[in-house]
């Protein structure tokens, strides 16, 4: 299974703190440093937000250079502004220049091969400021075959003023030539209780009670969990939860009507959630996120098998690299609540 996504969150989220140390460490070592660092770990726990700390710990033109960004001079309000001219962000929400692009409801997913070209000139040229230029792809998977082989050129030969700071979930497909040309620095999995109190602080008073079944959604990864509590996604988490407590004693195909006005970028992952659980449980293990629905798993996991959740979970696989493409909302959704409808015919 997919890791599950992190919802869009503020760019202006702190650095949570048990990204600290790791932040003093990435300090530590700015003067021996690689020219391409591969920040990894599990999804959801902050390593975009390591990164961008760590880039504009860089750019900051403060004498005392081990807190990380003083946020007053001139270089850390650019870099603020996103108009920092020795900076440069590759993700798939950026345009050639690495200016935020405007998305539309079914958002890009690739980081393409023009966005990398759009690198050369930047590379080429000296700093600005007379220091370092710092590059952040993030995340690296989301590099298409063309686009990784035109960065992995620019890893080839590297250019000692640039810095290349790939982002990347753990396990998440990252062509072994551009890993090979990194260093890998990994990210430490927060605490349980620090994941569980760094959320309940961003949560209203009256949300705090919900957090812990948000975390367990989220496989414990935090800014999942976070970004799971906004509108889009918390009305999508609701909807399925109605939906697998209906099927299969009530039709798929109309409770998939719910699910058309929804991107299936935001419910599709949480569906993989799901079948992932029920997967679990039919293998005699117990859910890791949805474990309040327990005695609901093991109702359903006795009228399928293993093989066939299995199998639908692959099928969920597969679709995520098209939902980039333009897709019929409704028919998608029918046809793939109508597969997990199907799960709970073999038994009767």
């Amino acid at each position: 299974m997919i890791a599950l996504e992190t919802p869009e969150l503020p760019a202006s989220l702190e650095l949570p703190s048990w990204l600290a140390a790791s932040l003093a460490e990435l300090l530590r070592q700015r003067e021996r440093l690689p020219h391409a660092l591969l920040i990894e770990g599990p999804a959801g726990i902050g390593k975009g937000l390591l990164a961008s700390a760590f880039a504009a710990a860089l750019l900051c033109e403060s004498a005392n250079h081990q807190r990380g960004a003083c946020q007053r001079c001139p270089a850390c309000g650019w870099y603020r502004s996103g108009n920092h001219p020795d900076f440069r962000r590759l993700s798939p929400k950026t345009d050639e220049e690495g200016r935020p692009e405007g998305r539309s409801e079914r958002s890009r997913r690739e980081i393409k091969i023009d966005q990398v070209r759009g690198l050369a000139e930047f590379v080429a040229l000296g700093a600005h400021r007379a220091g370092r230029k710092i590059v952040i792809v993030e995340p690296a998977s989301a590099l298409n075959v063309t686009a990784a082989n035109a960065l992995l050129k620019t890893l080839e030969e590297p250019d000692r003023a640039t810095l290349f700071l790939l982002v990347a979930a753990r396990g998440a497909p990252v062509p072994a030539t551009i890993r090979s040309r990194c260093v890998a620095f990994p990210v430490a999995t927060p605490t349980r209780d620090q994941s569980l109190g760094w959320l309940c602080e961003r949560l209203p008073a009256e949300e705090r009670a919900g957090a812990q079944r948000w975390l367990d959604l989220a496989d414990g990864a935090p800014l999942t969990a976070l970004g799971f509590t906004e509108p889009g996604a918390a009305t999508a988490h609701r909807l399925l939860l109605e939906t697998v407590r209906a099927i299969p004693e009530s039709s798929a195909l109309k409770l998939a009507e719910g699910f058309g006005p929804i991107p299936a970028a935001v419910w599709l992952p949480q569906l993989q959630g799901w079948v992932a659980d029920l997967g679990r449980v039919c293998a005699g293990g117990q859910a890791l996120r949805h474990t309040t629905l327990a005695d609901r798993l093991g109702w359903l996991a006795g009228r399928t098998d293993l093989g066939a959740v299995c199998a639908l979970a692959a099928w969920l696989d597969r679709q995520v690299p098209v939902l980039e493409h333009p897709l019929n909302a409704r028919l998608f959704a029918e046809d793939a609540w109508s597969r997990y409808e199907a799960l709970f015919a073999l038994r009767g």
